[in-house]
């Protein structure tokens, strides 16, 4: 009924009809119109009912977190899986019983409390500020609603009270950040070399008789998942603002209206004396280190040419050869401390050591530089541009509105909007609801066109908000439905997945023999030789583990057993479908707890609390559901 009114609308008894619902809608309330039709229950747990459409968008977060994570590696197979079906339901249930128990016991995250927490977080921020836009973007980009983002960091928050606070009921013992500590500060030194899994592939045949039996044995992960073609019609800032004339009068008033925006910042000239040490280095070699930076300072402020001093003592060797020389210095340039320093000192002033993560520094300030507002010359183009996007953004508001109701109105065609604006219905490329480029790698752009009203009814779908620039409106072109796959279509496929999964077992056994060979006794140095593989020393602290590849190993061998005092320990690991990775352990260091700073201790103390209470409340999720009565409807999944 409402499609048809919406499909008849255009005419006035149409929407009179409209108006007259609309009516009794906000009088009785929609519920009395669909009294009767019951709602479809995918699980209970106790009293608490999980209907269909909390399920499937629970399926639709999961299944857009593994796009966004996996990319095209993911299996679209994945998701139409049982298994998968029953991870996210089953999750959904111990979330669901979880909120509604830490409700019900009066759990709450304020306004407040919410607001600060969303803009504390530092991706939303833009130079070191909140900004909504990039907030409102970034959520928009991940799939979420804003309103569906801050729900889940209102019920994410009450779970952090509540870890919290069992952490903090928990004792945290002097013993126990002490065996901590020299875990979390242990280094390892270890060697490693790699299997790769492209060098077992080239004498790997799959014969036909391994194909059909795969094909057989699992026919429905041969398929072509329902595909869909759109026509799309876009809005966009950016392509307004190119079709706009910008008038000479409006760039004068904004340059004369912000002479401080174009304000070119002061800048200084300084010179400095660096004294190295490490951050992790022990309280003694640092205030060692304080104490000559102190001299220094006495020294240089005594009348001892700077120059002379930066030459002989500076740790900046390059600085070092010209005296101390930084040259010019603007804000953002330098590491903050250093910065604060610089920024209040006055012309030939000589600081106090300045401690910096490199070291302690003692700064001349040689020369300010005063700021200046830029000539309209200067600054001409960029505010254009910004004037171009303030009127395109008027405009983009405007034809926004126009828009909505004209695909709603004229729902059998995007052709009267696309008049109005002035641009072109565009076509998209074949795309399946996990999976598309253009306009289709958005999600939203997928759920819209997979949804009923464009796939079913045929109509155009309701404004597609795509980030707060871009607007998308699509209707459907054809349509693919999911079809099973033949042998012939799907022996590329299988024929490659084979030979994939036995070049993968052949490295890992291969990598396991070299172990087991080097357990024997046989030498690292010359196995690897005699196999071509290459000797990687792994970098010994987190801070110099920069490869992704280094990460991986360093995990495999951080996981490793201590190998006893003075012996070697060799182990393996596949580290991924294509690559096996064989270590060499020689000893661990482990961290001493003397040289832990009262600043070290807390965070280890508040480590070891929030994982104590995160393991409570892992604990009690798990309480809750053996309690609780679970009714899954299987047929619906």
């Amino acid at each position: 009924m409402l499609i048809t009114i919406r499909e008849r609308a255009s005419g006035v008894i149409g929407w009179t009809v409209a108006g007259v619902i609309i009516l009794v809608f906000a009088v009785w309330g929609i519920g009395s119109y669909f009294e009767g039709v019951s709602e479809i229950i995918v699980a209970t747990a106790d009293k608490i009912e999980i209907n269909q459409q909390t399920y499937q968008q629970a399926m639709s977060d999961r299944r857009r977190r593994l796009v966004q994570m996996m990319g095209r590696n993911v299996d679209a197979e994945l998701f139409s899986s049982t298994a998968f079906k029953r991870q996210v339901v089953e999750e959904l249930i111990d979330t669901t019983l979880q909120n509604e128990t830490l409700h019900a016991s009066g759990f709450r995250i304020s306004d407040a409390q919410l607001a600060a927490l969303i803009q504390n977080t530092a991706v939303f921020h833009t130079d070191g500020q909140f900004d909504r836009d990039r907030y409102e973007l970034l959520v928009q980009n991940s799939g979420m609603t804003i309103q569906g983002y801050e729900s889940y960091q209102r019920q994410q928050g009450v779970v952090d009270q509540l870890v919290r606070g069992l952490g903090q009921s928990a004792i945290v013992s002097t013993n126990s950040i002490d065996k901590a500590w020299k875990l979390l500060d242990q280094r390892r030194i270890a060697s490693y070399t790699t299997l790769e899994f492209d060098n077992f592939l080239d004498d790997i045949q799959v014969s036909e008789t391994a194909i059909e039996k795969e094909y057989q044995a699992n026919l429905d992960g041969y398929f072509e998942p329902a595909s869909i073609q759109v026509d799309y019609l876009k809005l966009s800032v950016e392509d307004l603002g190119t079709r706009l004339d910008v008038d000479e009068a409006d760039i004068l008033r904004m340059y004369e209206d912000n002479p401080d925006r174009y304000r070119q910042p002061g800048s200084r000239s300084a010179s400095h004396i660096l004294l190295s040490v490490s951050p992790d280095a022990a309280n003694a070699q640092i205030d060692q280190v304080r104490q000559r930076a102190s001299e220094i300072v006495a020294r240089a402020r005594g009348g001892e040419s700077f120059a002379s001093l930066a030459e002989v003592n500076s740790d900046d060797k390059g600085s070092a050869k010209r005296g101390g020389e930084l040259g010019v210095i603007r804000p953002g340039t330098m590491v903050k401390p250093f910065e604060d320093a610089v920024f209040v000192m006055g012309e030939g002033e000589i600081s106090e050591p300045v401690r910096t993560q490199y070291g302690f520094h003692v700064i001349r300030l040689d020369r300010i530089t005063a700021s200046r507002v830029q000539s309209l010359d200067q600054v001409r183009s960029e505010i254009e541009i910004e004037v171009r996007r303030l009127r395109a953004e008027e405009r983009f508001n405007e034809l926004a509105e126009i828009l909505g109701s004209t695909v709603f109105e004229q729902p059998d065609s995007l052709e009267p909007a696309a008049d109005y604006l002035g641009v072109k219905v565009m076509r998209s490329e074949w795309f399946t609801q996990d999976a598309g480029t253009g306009i289709a790698e958005f999600q939203m752009v997928r759920d819209a066109a997979f949804g009923n009203e464009v796939l079913i009814d045929g109509l155009n779908s309701e404004l597609i908000e795509i980030d707060q620039d871009n607007l998308v409106a699509v209707r459907k072109v054809d349509y693919r439905a999911r079809r099973q796959l033949d042998l012939n279509e799907a022996r590329p496929g299988l024929e490659k997945r084979l030979r994939a999964v036995e070049a993968s077992d052949k490295m890992e056994k291969a990598g396991e023999d070299l172990v087991a060979r080097l357990k024997s006794g046989a030498d690292w140095d010359e196995l690897l030789i005699a196999h071509k593989l290459a000797r990687v020393r792994l970098p010994e602290t987190t801070e110099t583990l920069l490869e992704p590849l280094e990460q991986v190993v360093a995990r495999v061998v951080y996981a490793a057993l201590v190998p006893l005092s003075g012996q070697i320990a060799y182990g393996g690991e596949r580290i991924s479908p294509a690559r096996y990775a064989i270590y060499r352990l020689e000893r661990v260091e482990f961290g001493d707890p003397a040289n832990a700073s009262e600043e070290d201790r807390l965070g280890v103390e508040k480590i070891l609390s929030s994982r104590r209470g995160g393991e409570m409340v892992i604990g009690w999720r798990q309480g809750l559901r053996k309690v609780a009565k679970v009714q899954i409807n299987e047929e619906l999944l």
